[in-house]
This record gives structure tokens, sequence and C-alpha cells, in this order.
């Protein structure tokens, strides 16, 4: 599970922007999210959509 606790302000807000079904997509994979950059390419991944 992405630790939420050391998500950056940008990094919560970009995450709270996304859909709720990929967002239990993304906290259910455990996958090591270091960066808004981390985050956005893994969101990207699993939505099919270039500009999420």
């Amino acid at each position: 599970m992405p630790d939420m606790f050391n998500f950056t302000p940008e990094m919560n807000n970009y995450f709270n922007s996304l859909p709720k079904n990929l967002q239990e997509t993304i906290l259910q994979t455990g996958a090591k999210i270091n960066s808004l950059t981390d985050l956005k390419e893994i969101a990207k991944g699993f939505s099919g959509n270039e500009n999420a």
C-alpha cells in the first residue's frame, strides 16, 4: 500500500482528484510512490488515460 502519510500536499491533491475506483486500485497495488511523477505514471498506467 502506498504510504499516503508521506504524500506531499500536491500528491494528496492529485490523488484526491482521481476517480474513487482508480484511487482504490492504486491503494491495492502496494506500489512504491515517492513523487508526484510516480503517482501520475501509476494513475496513467491503470486508467489508460494519457491525461491522468
